[in-house]
């Protein structure tokens, strides 16, 4: 039916390995999300005891 369709037909094999990369990469996006948010959490904490001064971590050119 596929073919008569014109679709390309995937092995099951390889779409079976594409899936799971897709859900390794999903997981691993979703670590990184949290990561960067927690990071920018404690900076932002850390600038409100001002155990940091954040002017220096930002891009000088005024992050464009």
């Amino acid at each position: 039916m596929a073919v008569s369709a014109g679709v390309a037909v995937v092995p099951a094999s390889e779409l079976a390995t594409a899936r799971a990369e897709i859900a390794k990469l999903q997981r691993v996006l979703g670590k990184t999300s949290l990561e960067n948010k927690i990071l920018k959490e404690a900076v932002e904490y850390a600038s409100a005891k001002k155990w940091i001064a954040r002017s220096h971590l930002l891009p000088k050119d005024g992050g464009q």
